[in-house]
Protein backbone atom coordinates (compact mmCIF):
# COMPACT_ATOMS: atom_id res chain seq x y z
CA UNK A 1 0.00 0.00 0.00
CA UNK A 2 1.21 3.27 -0.52
CA UNK A 3 0.04 6.47 1.00
CA UNK A 4 -1.21 9.23 -1.20
CA UNK A 5 -1.33 13.06 -0.37
CA UNK A 6 -4.02 15.20 -2.98
CA UNK A 7 -2.63 18.69 -2.69
CA UNK A 8 -5.05 20.16 -5.51
CA UNK A 9 -8.98 20.00 -6.69
CA UNK A 10 -7.80 18.88 -9.76
CA UNK A 11 -5.69 16.17 -8.25
CA UNK A 12 -8.41 15.15 -5.96
CA UNK A 13 -10.76 14.77 -9.33
CA UNK A 14 -8.22 12.73 -10.55
CA UNK A 15 -7.56 10.85 -7.69
CA UNK A 16 -11.55 9.94 -7.48
CA UNK A 17 -12.33 9.24 -10.97
CA UNK A 18 -9.71 6.25 -10.41
CA UNK A 19 -11.07 5.40 -7.59
CA UNK A 20 -14.53 4.92 -9.31
CA UNK A 21 -12.94 3.45 -12.05
CA UNK A 22 -11.57 0.75 -9.83
CA UNK A 23 -8.11 1.44 -11.32
CA UNK A 24 -7.16 1.99 -7.57
CA UNK A 25 -8.30 0.80 -4.46
CA UNK A 26 -8.40 2.77 -1.09
CA UNK A 27 -8.19 2.14 2.47
CA UNK A 28 -8.10 4.19 5.51
CA UNK A 29 -4.66 4.75 7.35
CA UNK A 30 -5.69 3.67 10.27
CA UNK A 31 -5.64 -0.14 9.19
CA UNK A 32 -2.24 0.07 8.62
CA UNK A 33 -0.50 -2.13 10.56
CA UNK A 34 1.78 -0.05 13.51
CA UNK A 35 5.53 -0.44 13.77
CA UNK A 36 6.44 -1.80 10.34
CA UNK A 37 8.56 1.19 9.12
CA UNK A 38 10.89 0.97 12.68
CA UNK A 39 11.26 -2.88 11.42
CA UNK A 40 12.56 -1.78 7.98
CA UNK A 41 15.07 0.93 9.55
CA UNK A 42 16.13 -1.73 11.91
CA UNK A 43 17.12 -3.94 9.21
CA UNK A 44 18.29 -1.58 6.76
CA UNK A 45 20.89 -0.32 9.61
CA UNK A 46 21.46 -3.81 10.28
CA UNK A 47 22.73 -4.65 6.65
CA UNK A 48 24.66 -1.28 6.64
CA UNK A 49 26.60 -2.66 9.74
CA UNK A 50 27.32 -5.86 8.28
CA UNK A 51 28.74 -4.32 5.19
CA UNK A 52 30.77 -1.93 7.60
CA UNK A 53 32.30 -4.81 9.32
CA UNK A 54 33.25 -6.39 6.35
CA UNK A 55 34.78 -3.83 4.93
CA UNK A 56 37.04 -2.99 8.04
CA UNK A 57 37.89 -6.81 7.85
CA UNK A 58 39.52 -5.99 4.84
CA UNK A 59 41.22 -3.18 5.45
CA UNK A 60 42.80 -5.47 8.36
CA UNK A 61 43.86 -7.38 6.34
CA UNK A 62 45.39 -5.38 3.86
CA UNK A 63 47.48 -3.75 6.19
CA UNK A 64 48.47 -7.27 7.44
CA UNK A 65 49.67 -8.08 4.12
CA UNK A 66 51.29 -4.37 3.56
CA UNK A 67 53.34 -5.65 6.87
CA UNK A 68 54.31 -8.33 5.60
CA UNK A 69 55.55 -7.14 2.39
CA UNK A 70 57.50 -4.69 4.36
CA UNK A 71 58.86 -7.06 6.58
CA UNK A 72 59.75 -9.22 3.66
CA UNK A 73 61.82 -6.60 1.81
CA UNK A 74 63.50 -5.87 5.01
CA UNK A 75 64.52 -9.32 5.10
CA UNK A 76 65.96 -9.09 1.91
CA UNK A 77 67.58 -6.09 2.24
CA UNK A 78 69.41 -8.09 5.33
CA UNK A 79 70.54 -11.06 3.94
CA UNK A 80 72.03 -9.13 0.64
CA UNK A 81 73.58 -7.02 2.89
CA UNK A 82 75.46 -10.21 4.77
CA UNK A 83 76.39 -11.76 1.80
CA UNK A 84 78.16 -8.34 0.11
CA UNK A 85 79.82 -8.06 3.62
CA UNK A 86 81.02 -11.53 2.93
CA UNK A 87 81.92 -10.85 -0.64
CA UNK A 88 84.12 -7.56 0.92
CA UNK A 89 85.85 -9.80 3.52
CA UNK A 90 89.33 -10.28 2.49
CA UNK A 91 90.34 -13.04 4.83
CA UNK A 92 87.97 -15.42 2.06
CA UNK A 93 90.20 -15.71 -0.45
CA UNK A 94 92.89 -16.84 1.45
CA UNK A 95 91.42 -19.31 4.01
CA UNK A 96 87.91 -20.83 3.12
CA UNK A 97 86.84 -21.67 6.62
CA UNK A 98 87.35 -18.00 7.85
CA UNK A 99 83.73 -17.56 6.38
CA UNK A 100 82.27 -20.32 8.60
CA UNK A 101 84.05 -19.29 11.66
CA UNK A 102 82.94 -15.39 11.23
CA UNK A 103 79.80 -16.08 10.23
CA UNK A 104 78.27 -19.51 10.60
CA UNK A 105 75.11 -20.52 12.79
CA UNK A 106 77.20 -22.75 14.20
CA UNK A 107 79.74 -20.37 16.22
CA UNK A 108 79.61 -17.13 18.04
CA UNK A 109 81.64 -15.59 15.64
CA UNK A 110 81.54 -11.70 14.74
CA UNK A 111 80.11 -11.63 11.89
CA UNK A 112 77.20 -13.92 13.01
CA UNK A 113 76.62 -12.13 15.92
CA UNK A 114 76.19 -8.39 14.90
CA UNK A 115 73.68 -10.13 11.94
CA UNK A 116 71.27 -11.42 14.44
CA UNK A 117 71.45 -7.78 16.11
CA UNK A 118 70.40 -6.52 13.10
CA UNK A 119 67.97 -8.72 12.51
CA UNK A 120 66.05 -8.10 15.94
CA UNK A 121 64.48 -4.97 13.53
CA UNK A 122 61.59 -7.32 12.17
CA UNK A 123 59.13 -8.79 14.32
CA UNK A 124 59.61 -12.42 16.44
CA UNK A 125 63.11 -12.95 15.85
CA UNK A 126 63.59 -13.38 19.51
CA UNK A 127 60.90 -16.22 19.68
CA UNK A 128 62.27 -19.98 19.69
CA UNK A 129 63.19 -21.26 16.28
CA UNK A 130 63.45 -17.70 14.70
CA UNK A 131 67.18 -16.93 14.69
CA UNK A 132 68.79 -16.78 11.44
CA UNK A 133 70.57 -19.20 9.78
CA UNK A 134 74.02 -18.99 7.79
CA UNK A 135 75.19 -22.27 6.34
CA UNK A 136 78.34 -22.52 4.82
CA UNK A 137 79.28 -25.22 2.66
CA UNK A 138 82.44 -26.00 0.46
CA UNK A 139 82.14 -24.23 -2.79
CA UNK A 140 82.74 -25.17 -6.79
CA UNK A 141 86.47 -24.56 -6.03
CA UNK A 142 89.07 -24.93 -3.43
CA UNK A 143 89.04 -21.27 -2.34
CA UNK A 144 85.10 -20.59 -2.37
CA UNK A 145 81.98 -21.68 -0.42
CA UNK A 146 78.88 -21.61 -1.24
CA UNK A 147 76.48 -19.48 1.63
CA UNK A 148 73.18 -19.79 2.47
CA UNK A 149 71.20 -17.27 4.37
CA UNK A 150 67.70 -17.44 6.07
CA UNK A 151 65.88 -15.03 7.66
CA UNK A 152 62.83 -15.39 9.89
CA UNK A 153 60.20 -13.05 11.49
CA UNK A 154 56.75 -13.80 12.93
CA UNK A 155 54.20 -11.20 12.96
CA UNK A 156 52.24 -10.81 16.39
CA UNK A 157 49.03 -13.46 16.43
CA UNK A 158 50.12 -15.76 13.69
CA UNK A 159 51.08 -18.99 14.47
CA UNK A 160 54.20 -19.99 12.16
CA UNK A 161 57.21 -17.84 11.03
CA UNK A 162 57.53 -16.22 7.60
CA UNK A 163 60.83 -16.56 5.91
CA UNK A 164 63.59 -15.39 3.30
CA UNK A 165 66.45 -17.47 1.81
CA UNK A 166 69.42 -16.80 -0.62
CA UNK A 167 72.27 -18.33 -1.68
CA UNK A 168 75.49 -17.10 -3.06
CA UNK A 169 79.07 -18.34 -4.30
CA UNK A 170 81.70 -16.36 -1.84
CA UNK A 171 85.53 -16.66 -3.32
CA UNK A 172 87.61 -16.53 -6.13
CA UNK A 173 88.20 -18.94 -8.64
CA UNK A 174 91.71 -20.41 -9.84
Amino acid sequence: WTFTLVRTERGHEAFAAALAAGVIETRPLEDEPRGMMLLEVLIAVMVFSIGILGIVGLQAASIRHVNDAQYRGEAIFLANALVSQMWADDHTATNPTYLDATYGDSGSGSGYVAFKEMVRRLPGTELSGNAPAIKVAPGPTPTSSVVTVTVFWQLPGEPTAHNFSTSAVIGRNP
